[in-house]
């Protein structure tokens, strides 16, 4: 494991010239100023007692910052908070949105936009999130949610780490902010950049290794991203030999989804019907595949239990085989979310009507017969 210890007071002050700053091992972009002795002492004096030893070594690092790198889970964490920072608040705007009862006990010190915020437990060093639930169609759980997750700063930052290398190509979903500004310094200061790269490499995820070597099972983080990755691909050698080395196939992956639904997500059919063969739990399949099954597919999921929600009836609507809108809706509960789909469901179905007047083509003039006929069904649920 590199680690930043390698980097001499030279090649840090360097860096920092780039607006790059180094904390356990990660780098921190934009980096701000230390902290001053009185501002942290206005921030304490805000707060249920002394800010924790570890948020305070970050601060004397960089006050405020980028982040780019990935937690594990759902959970994002782009900003380190500031004085004067312009996002939805500043450093002193959040301490105010937490000051309602008296002096702060989460102290909030990073996330994303308004959506994700980290905290720092006064009494513990503990960090903990909250994270704002977002509408009905757009994950499978409700309501916010709340938790821990490191047990200070410092085991925050260990936990940073990269899906897939950023010099390797490819869209990956973080690193390429900081494969930019490594690459921006190596212009004038290669020496150092070259550091700077070990230090980013050494956070990439290497599940292909820990698979390789056999201990892919014992690391829940590196399995649950093979198996995402198995999935998304629709590699069903990958999968088969992921179960044969321990891995769950059943296990929830990313937000909740489990391979199966992750496998229709990116429409890999093939991939869907030999986990399918396996009898794993098919709960959210339609929720989240609706747009990219087959009707014998549907129909399989379905006798099975696949959970029909409005947002699967919304992705089945988007599917150009009306045989599985038909077969979904037929499932539909009456409820608001359903409700909602009406205007557009009468918009398809004019156009698909007028796509069939002028081509001929029967099954658009049966797509048209079916969005009708399910605007119809909606609606009389909705007054009955």
């Amino acid at each position: 494991m590199v680690s930043a210890t390698f980097l001499d007071e030279k090649d840090r002050w360097i860096a920092g010239e780039a607006g790059i700053a180094v904390f356990a091992d990660r780098l921190i972009l934009g980096a701000r100023p230390p902290i001053d002795d009185e501002t942290l002492e206005a921030v304490a004096a805000r707060c249920a007692g002394p800010v924790p030893a570890a948020l305070a070594a970050l601060w004397r690092v960089s006050f405020g910052g980028r982040i780019d790198y990935q937690l594990d889970g759902q959970i994002s964490f782009t900003e380190l908070f500031w004085p004067g920072s312009d996002g939805y608040h500043d450093l002193w705007g959040w301490i105010d949105h937490e000051q309602e009862a008296g002096n702060v006990r989460f102290l909030p010190f990073g996330g994303f936009e308004y959506l994700d915020r980290l905290y720092a437990d006064i009494e513990t060093g503990r960090v903990v999130y909250w994270q704002q639930g977002l509408a009905p169609g757009w994950e499978l759980t409700d309501g916010d949610r709340a938790g821990g997750l490191a047990a200070d700063v410092r085991a925050l930052f260990r936990q940073l780490a990269l899906e897939d290398d950023p010099w390797a190509g490819g869209d990956a979903d973080a690193g390429a902010d900081l494969r930019d500004a490594v690459d921006e310094l190596a212009d004038e200061h290669p020496a150092v950049a070259d550091k700077l790269r070990d230090l980013v490499r050494s956070a990439v995820l290497d599940w292909r290794a820990a698979l390789a070597a056999g201990t892919l099972v014992e690391s829940p983080r590196l399995r649950r991203l093979a198996l995402d990755r198995a999935a998304s691909a629709g590699d069903t050698g990958l999968l088969a030999h992921l179960a044969e080395t321990g891995c769950d196939l059943t296990e929830p992956v990313r937000g909740g989804l489990a391979p199966i639904d992750i496998a229709l997500v990116n429409g890999r059919l093939e991939a869907a019907r030999s986990l399918l063969d396996r009898r794993v739990p098919v709960t959210n399949t339609l929720r989240t595949g609706a747009h990219a099954v087959t009707a014998d597919l549907a129909r399989a999921l379905l006798a099975r239990g696949a959970l029909v929600t409005a947002d699967a009836v919304g992705g089945a609507i988007d599917n150009p085989d009306p045989e599985v809108l038909r077969l979904v809706a037929a499932r539909l509960p009456a409820s608001v979310e359903a409700r909602a789909h009406v205007p557009r469901l009468r918009m398809l179905a004019a156009q698909a009507a007028h796509a069939a007047d002028r081509s001929g083509d029967r099954l658009m003039r049966d797509r048209a017969t079916v969005l009708r006929e399910l605007a119809d069904m909606i609606t009389a649920g909705a007054g009955s």
